[in-house]
C-alpha cells in the first residue's frame, strides 16, 4: 500500500534523530563541515580586483564572526544531514535535470506527490516539503532566473533563506542555484549569493547555525574558496582571546590531571 504524504510527513517530523536514520545509509552531518578553507594562493593584484567586485556599493556590517557561520561543501548535496537543502528546481516543482532530479530521486516519490499539491513556483520564490528519505529534514525548492537577472537570483536566496526562519529551521545547503542550463555566469552567480547570506546573517546570525554552499564543478570551487573570506573575514584573534583560551586549555589540563575519588575517599589513578 503506498504510504500517504501527509502521514509519513507527520511521522518523520515527530520521529527522532535515531528513528530517521533507519530511513538512509550515507550522510555527512553537520559537524563533519568545516567552517573554513584555506583560499587558493592568488597574486595580489588579482586579489584587489576579486574584492573590488565583491564589495562594490557593499559595505561588511559589524556582527561579529560570521566565519563560522558559512562553509564550502564540496560533494553530494542529497547527503547532508541538516535542516534543509535547497533544490534548484523550475516552475512545476515536479523534477527536472541536475540536482533537481537528483534530489527527487533520493527523497523518493513522495517529495513529487507533496509538491503536486503546491501549486508550482514563480521565479524568484521558494516553497518548503518534507525532505522524506534525505538526511536532510526538509527541501526547499526554489526557482532561478534563466540568463542573468541579479534581483531575481538575489531573491532566490533571500526567499529560502527566509523559509529557514519561518520554520525555525537553523541549517541550510545552496547547490549553485541557475548556473546550470539556465546560463548565469558563474563568477556573477557567486557574487550574488555570498552578498545575498552575509546581509542575512547580519541580521539573523543569531538564529542560524551554518549556511552551507554545496559546490561540484571544479570552477566553483576555486571562486567560492577565492571569494569567501572576503565576504566573510574571520574576526581578529586578540591577545586577549588567545589568553582566554590558554586558560581554558590550562584549567582542562589540570581538570584531566587530579585524581578521580572514590566514595570511601582514596584517590583513584
Amino acid at each position: 500500500m503506498a504510504k500517504d504524504w501527509k502521514e509519513e510527513r507527520k511521522r518523520l517530523e515527530e520521529a527522532s534523530l535515531e528513528e530517521r536514520r533507519k530511513g538512509y545509509s550515507q550522510y555527512e552531518p553537520l559537524s563533519s563541515i568545516p567552517t573554513s578553507l584555506p583560499p587558493p594562493p592568488l597574486a595580489e593584484k588579482e586579489l584587489g580586483k576579486i574584492r573590488q567586485d565583491l564589495l562594490e556599493d557593499f559595505d561588511l556590517e559589524e556582527a561579529g564572526d560570521l566565519a563560522k557561520k558559512v562553509s564550502i561543501f564540496v560533494g553530494d548535496i542529497t547527503k547532508l544531514e541538516i535542516d534543509a537543502i535547497v533544490n534548484a528546481a523550475n516552475n512545476s516543482l515536479l523534477g527536472g535535470g541536475g540536482v533537481d532530479g537528483a534530489i527527487h530521486r533520493a527523497a523518493g516519490p513522495l517529495l513529487l506527490a507533496e509538491n503536486k499539491t503546491l501549486g508550482g513556483c514563480p521565479d524568484g520564490e521558494a516553497r518548503l516539503s518534507c525532505g522524506y528519505k534525505l538526511p536532510a529534514r526538509y527541501v526547499i525548492s526554489t526557482v532561478g532566473p534563466r540568463g542573468e537577472h541579479p534581483e531575481v537570483l538575489e531573491a532566490a536566496y533571500s526567499s529560502s533563506l527566509n523559509l529557514l526562519l519561518e520554520h525555525d529551521l537553523r541549517s541550510i545547503a545552496f547547490p549553485c542555484i541557475s548556473t546550470g542550463i539556465y546560463g548565469y555566469p558563474q563568477a556573477s552567480a557567486c557574487r550574488v549569493a555570498l552578498r545575498t547570506v552575509r546581509r542575512f546573517l547580519e541580521r539573523n546570525g543569531d538564529r542560524v547555525d551554518r549556511v552551507i554552499f554545496c559546490l561540484f564543478l571544479q570552477e566553483d570551487v576555486q571562486l567560492y574558496r577565492e571569494r569567501l573570506g572576503i565576504i566573510f573575514p574571520p574576526t581578529p584573534r586578540t591577545e586577549k582571546t588567545e589568553e582566554a583560551d590558554e586558560k581554558k586549555e590550562d584549567d582542562k589540563s589540570d581538570s584531566d590531571s587530579k585524581p578521580e575519588i572514590k566514595e570511601d575517599g582514596e584517590a583513584k589513578l
